[in-house]
């Protein structure tokens, strides 16, 4: 019982692989801008001595974070971009709460 050799298709044109597509080269400012921005305001705020201010505002630019992940597209939120969106924006949240209940937690001695 011997079996019939089967025939095998090669393929003989070469496959055309599109390039990848990239990013344009011309460097804009991105929505995360924006987080760091709040966060200079909070370091001077802090500086003046407004423990209370500055926790809020960091807050704040943490929530602003998570509302910019997750409304703007991927090119445009740029270094808020690490995971997928809805664990960015769960983190970017979750960390908000945490400095704030921690921040007004905190008393002046």
């Amino acid at each position: 019982m011997s079996e019939e050799p089967r025939e095998i298709e090669v393929e003989t044109q070469p496959r055309v692989v599109a390039p990848e597509q990239r990013p344009p080269a011309t460097p804009r400012l991105s929505a995360w801008w924006l987080v760091v921005a709040v966060g200079a305001v909070a370091l001077v705020v802090l500086a003046l001595g407004q423990l209370r201010w500055a926790v809020i505002l960091v807050a704040s630019g943490l929530w602003l974070g998570a509302a910019i992940r997750a409304v703007v597209p991927e090119t445009v939120a740029g270094g808020l971009v690490v995971r997928s969106r809805g664990f960015d924006v769960l983190v970017l949240v979750a960390l908000g709460a945490a400095v704030l209940v921690v921040g007004l937690a905190l008393r002046r001695t």
